[in-house]
């Protein structure tokens, strides 16, 4: 294992006072009057040497740890992975560090959440919409800078989410340009998934659409299982059916090619299909998926940015941000 690097090593590579490092290295070079050549001689050495800054020391003397903590409720959710890519770049750029912790099954798992006990975090960012869960309750009380990435209804944090109503409104009007009148919807258990299926009903009768409750189906399984079972019930129940299928987003929108392929259903054809979220897999099934694009980066830079350093006055951290998705045409509708 390598050693870790301290202020100590780099002083005496350099020939100067450990003291004179520790003022560099914490941003106070101007108020001691170093030159600048000694201040880049620091600098340099620090990073050829792989410094790390000690994230206690850091909070000793008052600065911010510059480690944020990332409570994700899903790391099999495809979605979720993305985001979380999108931090890492992020808090690589910024010179932060990222601390993750995970819910098993979405449910308070203390010894899951200990590490961001442990590492002194500075903020939290939490990936995945949901309520206001007990566990959230300690970091709030403590004033610490918190932002989920996700809707959270009646939240006093900070959230930043895709608009769901404008995304469905395009795809129902993308529908509707191709002549499709009758649409049903198609959902899992996830809170924000549910919350698209009302959208959904409200916008449909809101712009003339047919839609009917037996086509409106919301199953216990997760993704592209609910997908699965949700269609083969609508198909098995008979009668007239819709048109056009929306999926509450891409990884259920796969189960519903599945199963439509299996009844022989030609898609767009006999049915269209419409997900929501653009996973990277969306443009390599067959077909291709109609689906809304949601703005990976800039919901993970709004969120990083409250938490890092511009979202700590009190506004910030109870803004509720809603941010526009990309309709993006293809195959399946």
């Amino acid at each position: 294992m390598t050693p870790t690097i301290t202020q100590k090593d780099i002083a005496s590579r350099l020939g100067v006072s450990v003291t004179l490092v520790s003022r560099v290295l914490g941003g106070k070079a101007e108020e001691i009057g170093a030159a600048a050549a000694t201040v880049a001689s620091i600098r340099r050495t620090a990073a050829d040497l792989g410094y790390v800054p000690n994230a206690t020391a850091r909070i000793l003397r008052g600065v911010s740890s510059r480690t944020l903590g990332v409570v994700v409720y899903d790391f099999e959710d495809p979605f979720l992975g993305a985001l979380i890519g999108a931090l890492q770049r992020l808090a690589h750029r910024e010179d932060h560090t990222l601390v993750l912790a995970g819910l098993e099954q979405r449910r308070e798992d203390p010894d899951a959440l200990r590490p961001l006990a442990k590492h002194g975090i500075s903020g939290l960012i939490v990936v995945g919409s949901g309520g206001r869960e007990d566990w959230l309750e300690g970091f709030l009380a403590r004033g610490l800078p918190v932002a989920r990435i996700g809707t959270s209804p009646g939240a006093t944090h900070a959230t930043v989410a895709v608009d769901s109503a404008r995304g469905i409104a395009a795809l129902l009007g993308h529908l509707g340009r191709r002549g499709i009148r009758r649409v049903g919807f198609i959902a899992d258990a996830l809170p924000a998934h549910r919350e698209r299926l009302r959208g959904f009903v409200a916008q449909a009768g809101a712009l003339g659409f047919e839609t009917r409750s037996e086509w409106q189906v919301a199953r216990p399984e997760p993704a592209t299982a609910a997908g699965l079972q949700a269609t083969r019930e609508l198909l098995r129940r008979g009668g007239e059916r819709p048109q056009a299928l929306l999926a509450a987003g891409d990884a259920i929108a796969i189960g519903v090619l599945r199963a439509l392929q299996e009844s022989g259903l030609a898609v767009p054809g006999a049915m269209a299909v419409t997900g929501f979220d653009d996973l990277p897999l969306a443009d390599a099934l067959t077909p291709a998926l109609t689906t809304i694009r949601q703005p990976v980066a800039d919901l993970a830079r709004t969120a990083f940015g409250w938490v890092a350093g511009a979202g700590r006055s009190p506004a910030a951290t109870a803004a509720q941000v809603l941010l526009p998705g990309e309709l993006v045409v293809r195959e399946s509708a």
